[in-house]
């Protein structure tokens, strides 16, 4: 006669080497249950998971009772008891060890008595009981046995399962034993673990991305590198990408020098922390243009899986001139009065005491026109001005120039304008002398920006928008044809897609044969 045991809807195996009552006699108090099997394996279907226990320290034992808990019984196949033949079934999956060598399992135990010591009805237990019948018992340090699980069919290699050594029960009798809680054994197997999550290298600004300067300042642009260990290395070669858009020479804090308009790479190693640095700065005088510089800073290293990555962060700065006030525009109109009005309108202003203006024939020798101007003092809030040439002398064209003192004495000169006078003097254009970017007005701005630029000359031109990452975010003008003359483009706050672009600092470009310039902007909602 088979008695067949198959798959129970259990959330517990249990192997129990004694069953009775649950008394603490104290003498194995002190033994300790290891776990002699590996704690984490992989696994497919049909493979075979070996649970394998040892005690130390053991006293006079004659009965032993373990129970093994899985977290998903269906993860396994349930073994066949063969009671007439005193073993296993052919087709048994789940198969328990009983070898009389290295363990307790001598001549005198008793074997499992299927299926009455099966206590399937139990919910979440299944108990078989093993008992030695005679002699004082086993002590010492030796192997308790081996419980070995089959995975069922439809188990893979990405089912995780864990094996937990719920109870041990040892001792000489069913009322006389010592029991050990999961809390306390702490051993269980987990098939199939999880992967340890990929560490990613990176590399991360340690300084300001975007800064303002005044010519003579430096600036010192720093990244942090971490390698796969998650931790800062040093060595790491860090390439520097330098791109001056601006129209001044910047140098570099070796001695390098990065003309206006081109671009240069060098090199530094991350120190102990894993950090990276280059310097640079600028100096010009008090009419030189504007000069902003890109920097990209990037290297190549491999993740925890041995995958290679590359990684950049971007820089960039800008110097200007310092003047006490931040001219946002400066233009010119004729009136059929013969009179030439000349607006020009600060975004802000420190210490300002006034402005003279000056006039000529040519672009070279000026004469001054007019009372001084007063100005605003110090303030944040625009402000507007204006002053109308009266007298105007014989000619085609005429220029000015602003010149604005500050109340220490101090001066500072903005750019020449060209007035075209005609042979009228009505509603003539005026033509700008030298290529420039102006500042946006209004800035800061919401929802929108007016940018306009000069052109001394017939130019192919570019205008974008980036963010402060570099990104590309608005292309107002792409390779457009223009004549020489002065225009404005209105951003409305939207990147190419449409999208409304969030509140922050951007960058705005223009580019042409002859002529590149950066300046910066800020929308704040």
């Amino acid at each position: 006669m088979r008695n067949r045991v198959s798959r129970f809807a259990l959330l517990a195996i249990a192997l129990v080497f004694a069953v009775g009552s649950t008394a603490f006699g104290g003498e194995n108090a002190d033994a300790v249950v290891t776990l002699t099997s590996s704690s984490e394996v992989s696994a497919g279907p049909g493979d075979t998971i070996s649970v394998a226990l040892s005690a130390t320290g053991a006293v006079g034992v004659k009965q032993i009772a373990f129970t093994v808990q899985v977290s998903d019984a269906s993860a396994f196949e349930f073994s066949v008891y063969d009671e007439e033949g005193g073993g296993f079934g052919e087709d048994g999956e789940a198969v328990l060890i009983l070898e009389p060598t290295g363990g307790f399992l001598g001549a005198n135990f008793t074997g499992p008595e299927f299926p009455d010591k099966i206590e399937g009805d139990k919910g979440d237990k299944i108990k078989v009981a093993f008992a030695k019948l005679s002699g004082s018992g086993v002590s010492g340090d030796r192997a308790l046995g081996e419980l070995r699980l089959v995975t069922s069919s439809s188990f893979t290699s990405d089912t995780e399962v864990t094996i937990t050594v719920f109870q041990v029960e040892l001792g000489q009798t069913a009322n006389d034993k010592d029991v050990f809680g999961a809390d306390d054994l702490g051993l269980a197997i987990t098939v199939n673990p999880p992967a340890p999550p990929v560490t990613e290298p990176t590399l991360t600004a340690n300084s300001d991305t975007d800064v303002s300067l005044d010519y003579g300042d430096s600036a010192t642009f720093a990244v942090s590198f971490t390698d796969a260990s998650g931790e800062g290395a040093s060595g790491q070669a860090i390439t520097w990408t330098i791109s001056n858009n601006g129209s001044e020479s910047v140098e570099l804090g070796d001695g390098t020098k990065v003309a206006a308009g081109s671009d240069i790479t060098t090199e530094s190693a991350t120190d102990s922390d894993g950090d990276a640095s280059v310097g640079i700065s600028s100096d010009a005088e008090k009419g030189a243009g504007t000069t902003s510089v890109s920097l990209e800073a990037s290297t190549s290293a491999s993740n925890s899986e041995d995958v290679s990555r590359d990684l950049e962060v971007e820089f960039s700065a800008t110097w200007d001139v310092p003047v006490p006030a931040e001219l946002a525009s400066f233009a010119a109109e004729v009136t059929f009065e013969n009179e030439v009005i000349l607006h020009w309108g600060v975004a802000s202003q420190s210490n300002n005491l006034g402005w003279e203006v000056y006039r000529g024939l040519n672009e070279s020798q000026f004469q001054q026109v007019g009372e001084l101007i007063p100005g605003d003092g110090t303030t944040d809030q625009f402000r507007t001005y204006s002053f109308t040439d009266l007298e105007l002398p014989q000619a085609s064209t005429v220029y000015y120039y602003l010149r604005q003192i500050d109340l220490d004495g101090s001066t500072a000169r903005s750019q020449v304008i060209g007035v075209s006078l005609g042979s009228t003097l009505v509603s003539q254009q005026v033509l700008p002398v030298a290529n420039e970017l102006r500042q946006n007005f209004p800035n800061p701005f919401n929802p929108e920006t007016t940018i306009s630029f000069d052109l001394d000359d017939h130019a192919i031109v570019s205008l974008q928008i980036y963010d402060v990452t570099g990104q590309l975010v608005r292309e107002l003008i792409n390779g457009e044809s223009y004549p020489a003359g002065r225009y404005e483009r209105l951003w409305d706050g939207k990147d190419n897609t449409g999208v409304t672009v969030g509140s922050g600092l951007y960058l705005y470009r223009i580019q042409s044969e002859r002529f590149t310039a950066m300046r910066k902007m800020v929308l704040l909602k």
